[in-house]
């Protein structure tokens, strides 16, 4: 991984985290900054690859601890996704969307 693509996702994960109070926005587990890089991941909502620029702005990733990440990532996975942990779910718990998260990845790439 190139050091450009390791500073966005540096980037990334610290905004969401900073955001969401270094906090699982599903369950309500809190960390803190200088534990959240063990303890939480800056979940994609959604994917990666269906995202312009990647996705990597924080209208598009949510704290989530270690259970709870596994039970989102069950959408990326094509399985039944548990009540709460669908992408509309998600960003509903960080005030966002879908089109809002697609709007600022291609402001973010014309940047």
């Amino acid at each position: 991984m190139s050091a450009q693509k390791k500073q966005v996702r540096k980037t990334f994960r610290a905004a969401v985290f900073e955001r969401d109070g270094y906090t699982c926005r599903a369950c309500g587990f809190e960390s803190s900054p200088e534990r959240a890089d063990a303890e939480l991941d800056a979940h994609h909502i959604t994917n990666r690859n269906e995202m312009p620029n990647g996705g990597y702005v924080p209208e598009n990733g949510i704290s989530l601890c270690a259970l709870c990440h596994l039970k989102a990532e069950t959408h990326h996975r094509g399985e039944s996704v548990p009540h709460g942990f669908a992408p509309e779910e998600l960003y509903e718990l960080i005030g966002s969307s879908e089109e809002t998260a697609r709007a600022a990845a291609l402001d973010e790439s014309e940047a």
